[in-house]
């Protein structure tokens, strides 16, 4: 397995797993309405993370097949709150369809470097409110929760 940075000819593979994750989240909740070219809108914003100096976009490959990704973006911290900066998860997706034990701890593994060497001192996820097993993932890494996010329709 190879973890490196993504390139433009990996994001049709990429939008695949991306709209495969969606599909699990939305069997656990119904809030999660797609746009009717999700996968196109996902894409046209994973070109810009690749050519973003502030984001960082590692894949995993195995034998030419996209097995995962990883996107994080550096941010400012809370104004007068430490870390001055922090790194922000945009999006960490495994393959479905076969088991890739450590694959997650890879890619996290990667972006975290590349944070911490950017100068973030965390990383803020948002987990889905629905879908224990992430929750379980980021408790195992040490993250512990800081904030409820709430949705409140207009």
């Amino acid at each position: 397995m190879q973890i490196r940075l993504a390139r433009l000819s990996d994001l049709p593979a990429a939008a695949e797993l991306w709209f495969d994750r969606i599909n699990l989240l939305q069997q656990a909740d119904r809030r999660i309405k797609l746009l009717p070219d999700a996968r196109g809108n996902w894409s046209t914003a994973a070109a810009c993370w690749i050519s973003d100096e502030r984001t960082s976009f590692w894949v995993a490959e195995r034998d030419g097949a996209l097995l995962g990704f990883a996107v994080v973006r550096l941010a400012s911290g809370v104004p007068g709150l430490q870390p001055q900066q922090r790194g922000v998860l945009l999006e960490m997706v495994i393959d479905l369809h076969e088991t890739h034990r450590g694959l997650a701890d890879l890619l996290l593994e990667r972006a975290r470097r590349w944070l911490s060497a950017s100068g973030a001192g965390e990383i803020e996820v948002d987990v889905p409110a629905r879908y224990p097993v992430e929750a379980a993932f980021w408790r195992a890494q040490g993250a512990t929760a800081c904030s409820e996010r709430f949705r409140l329709p207009l």
